[in-house]
């Protein structure tokens, strides 16, 4: 229920072979908490278009890392999706996450997002 920006990976542990930003501290990682609303609309209208375009395998209860070459294709995704859908009551939650992989492709990290 949390989009994580990676503002440096210095000092971030790995979960696996990923980054855990949910273990980083407030000056290495900024963090969205999404409501229940925000996450479900997620899972019935995103998930599966950022899988495909990330390489992740988010789900629900999942976590997973985006690096900043894939944040890239992130933003183009986001911004290529149908006006009905940027305009909707949970167009924060998409604007949070498009302006964390904006900023990850600037500091060369990443984000995760935590269902």
């Amino acid at each position: 229920m949390r989009i994580y920006l990676a503002k440096t990976l210095e000092g971030i542990g790995m979960y696996g072979p990923i980054y855990d930003l949910g273990t980083g501290v407030p000056e290495r990682v900024e963090e969205y908490v999404m409501s229940e609303e925000e996450q479900e609309w997620l899972l019935d209208n995103l998930v599966d278009s950022i899988n495909a375009t990330c390489d992740t395998l988010l789900d629900d209860g999942d976590y997973d890392y985006i690096n900043a070459d894939k944040c890239k294709d992130l933003v183009n995704m986001i911004d290529k999706l149908p006006e009905s859908c940027v305009k909707n009551q949970f167009a924060s939650a998409l604007k949070v996450l498009r302006d964390y992989a904006i900023r990850a492709i600037e500091y060369n990290t990443g984000i995760a997002i935590e269902l």
